[in-house]
């Protein structure tokens, strides 16, 4: 969610650095704005620069927690260009099901999930959850689908999602027509972007919006389908989306009724969602999985001490929404199993371990749940080190959140920005002086046993004007 626009000062930008076209760090090229452009709305998604291209975000608004929105979940890819690769929002409606935005699968870069966090610059308590299949509409065609409709698709995950007490987000179908209808209001949520350009910034936010009448308002900069579109928000854009809610819901009535598909360029106005109710929301039925009903929902936490290598872990967090749970059996990923609702465990090695909660009801139905624990001191596995890179003209935002460890024991993140010029931290902000040059900038991340990981990327700035314009080179 952001308070002001940039998207005067950005469109004279895009013109004036047209001879030279550099790629922002999303990756698409800047484009000079005709009148044709100007009436033209742009797909939300993470692979364009910002505000000239396609993005999603909530704007306005306020701070909301996956404890109140338990089905939020989000949406990561290689390579992208906010806290842990966050690229799009997603809604969980089964066990291992996601809803989401068709157009979020286009980017580049393999694709992943994060679950728990409020905010992915610190997502301690979350769990990563692998993609099994990712399936858009039938009728979407990539790339750029969205403009015409069937902005919609259904993510299978190999892990089951730990959603608590199995609080999914119930979707609407063509049986729900009434509730986007104009007059409505809903509640988008999402990880977006706090500003036009900044990438630093990932908490979950919600903003409630008023369901309007696409013709005159979606419709009157972009090519609005009301049979596959909804259109909500209001006219200065002051609560809305931007990037990174592309596949966000729209939920009205504790129904969510759209995914979040587009928004006008520089998203100061009315945003689209793709519209679930109807045949969009029908084909997700059809998408959902055989669960058998009344199954229990496992969770637990574990505790491990660096001291003796021994964990505890607690499956009072699991629920079975029509009875009990009668038994909880655990693999603790060695080759060792136990009972218990609070099992205690003591490895013979250090090291990160798969563990497996599976719980039994009172009917024999059951439900599992895996997580990685580390153990003991750290093992000497090297860190990864990630980032990335938004810059707006010659400030440039650092980010390396998308660093990883198998020990989990990052302790110092120290940055080279190319010029002589250095910083520590997850994130860092450097200005580059005036002047055509370009960069190497530099991340080292090192963990507790001293071993180091170290990444670059190409930092290219032009003068414009005495001043750097620099991007992701």
């Amino acid at each position: 969610m952001k308070g002001t626009s940039r998207l005067a000062t950005a469109a004279s930008l895009a013109a004036a650095a047209l001879a030279f076209t550099p790629l922002f760090a999303g990756g698409a090229q800047a484009v000079p704005t005709t009148a044709t452009e100007r009436t033209q709305a742009v797909n939300p998604t993470d692979t364009a620069p910002a505000p000239s291209g396609p993005h999603a975000k909530i704007i306005g608004g306020e701070p909301t927690t996956v404890a109140a929105y338990p089905y939020l979940i989000a949406a990561l890819r290689e390579g992208g260009p906010r806290p842990m690769g966050q690229t799009c929002t997603g809604s969980v409606i089964g066990p291992k099901t996601i809803l989401i935005a068709a157009h979020c699968k286009d980017s580049d870069g393999a694709k992943s999930f994060y679950y728990g966090a409020d905010d992915l610059n610190k997502p301690d308590g979350g769990v990563r959850i692998d993609v099994e299949s990712y399936t858009q509409h039938p009728k979407y065609e990539p790339p750029n689908g969205w403009q015409t409709g069937y902005d919609v698709a259904v993510v299978q995950t190999k892990q089951t999602i730990p959603v608590k007490g199995g609080q999914y987000a119930r979707f609407a179908t063509s049986a729900d027509s009434d509730l986007s209808k104009p007059g409505k209001t809903g509640t988008a949520i999402g990880y977006g972007r706090t500003r036009d350009g900044e990438n630093q910034y990932a908490q979950l936010k919600k903003a409630n919006l008023p369901v309007v009448d696409g013709r005159n308002t979606c419709g009157s900069f972009g090519g609005f389908n009301d049979a596959f579109m909804v259109c909500a928000g209001y006219a200065d854009g002051h609560d809305g989306i931007c990037q990174g809610d592309s596949g966000g819901p729209l939920v009205v009535d504790n129904v969510v009724v759209g995914v979040a598909s587009w928004v006008k360029t520089g998203c100061g106005s009315y945003g689209a969602w793709g519209r679930l109710t109807g045949e969009m929301g029908d084909w997700v039925k059809t998408q959902l999985p055989n669960v058998e009903p009344g199954a229990p929902t496992a969770e637990f936490v574990a505790s491990c001490s660096e001291a003796d290598l021994s964990c505890g872990f607690d499956g009072s967090a699991s629920r079975d929404a029509d009875g009990s749970i009668a038994a909880y059996v655990w693999d603790f990923g060695d080759g060792t199993a136990a009972k218990g609702v609070k099992p205690s465990h003591t490895y013979a090695k250090a090291g990160s371990y798969e563990v497996r909660l599976t719980v039994t009801d009172d009917s024999g139905k059951t439900g599992t749940v895996s997580k990685k624990v580390s153990v003991g001191a750290p093992v000497g596995e090297p860190p990864v080190a990630q980032f990335s890179v938004s810059c707006w003209y010659d400030a440039c935002d650092f980010n390396a959140g998308q660093s990883s460890d198998k020990d989990g024991d990052i302790a110092s993140y120290a940055w080279k920005f190319g010029d002589g010029q250095t910083g520590t931290g997850v994130t860092a902000k450097h200005t580059y002086p005036a002047g055509q040059k370009t960069y190497t900038a530099e991340l080292t991340v090192t963990d507790r046993a001293g071993n180091a990981g170290t990444a670059t990327r190409k930092i290219q700035c032009w003068d414009m004007g005495g001043r750097a314009f620099c991007f992701n080179g």
